[in-house]
């Protein structure tokens, strides 16, 4: 009975080992999109993510959403509302630290900054939803290219308050890339002859 038990481990154990070195790295942007979930990303939604910030990401966050046929659109929509989702998030963990006894009184006033300059963050990020769902890519545009600054504006907050560090670094270059991979998309839809 003992024995069975230890097969059993060594089984799950040697089946994870597989399953975890199967994974493959984030690609350069030069190249196409290739991960873990390749078989659910389709060759579309690859070459629509191809020019912007991180192609990976963009694949990743636009193919739970995908349509058939691809609709541009709908995958920029897409990559907005995980941008919209990513702000959330970052403006939660900034409202916590406000809250928080331990965080020191420069930081706070850093985060206080960041507070505000989230606020204005989503409500760009919701207006350039409204704007797109209007067809209006010239104004969705307009108004998801602040987006970027506000976090900028947020960072920089931070990066001058001696002492401070950032509690939502990882989070807040997530949110880089898929601000960026949204201007990108806008930009290559925006060629294109209709919306």
């Amino acid at each position: 009975m003992d024995c069975f038990v230890v097969n059993k481990t060594l089984l799950l154990i040697g089946v994870l080992s597989c399953l975890l070195l199967s994974t493959t790295t984030a690609v350069p942007s030069s190249r196409p999109v290739r991960t873990l979930l390749a078989a659910v990303i389709s060759p579309e939604i690859n070459q629509f993510c191809i020019g912007t910030e991180n192609p990976t990401l963009c694949a990743e966050t636009i193919a739970p959403f995908a349509t058939i046929p691809f609709d541009p659109v709908k995958a920029l929509e897409a990559e907005i509302k995980a941008t919209l989702q990513e702000a959330t998030r970052i403006a939660g963990i900034i409202s916590k630290q406000l809250v928080d006894p331990a965080t020191a009184k420069n930081a706070k006033d850093a985060l206080s900054i960041c507070k505000s300059q989230y606020g204005d963050m989503l409500d760009s990020i919701k207006e350039t939803l409204d704007q797109l769902a209007k067809k209006n890519l010239v104004e969705a545009n307009n108004k998801f290219n602040v987006v970027l600054s506000f976090k900028s504006s947020c960072d920089d907050a931070i990066q001058e308050s001696p002492g401070v560090v950032m509690p939502f670094a990882q989070d807040s270059t997530k949110l880089f890339h898929l601000g960026g991979n949204c201007l990108a998309l806008m930009d290559t839809i925006s060629k294109k002859p209709k919306l």
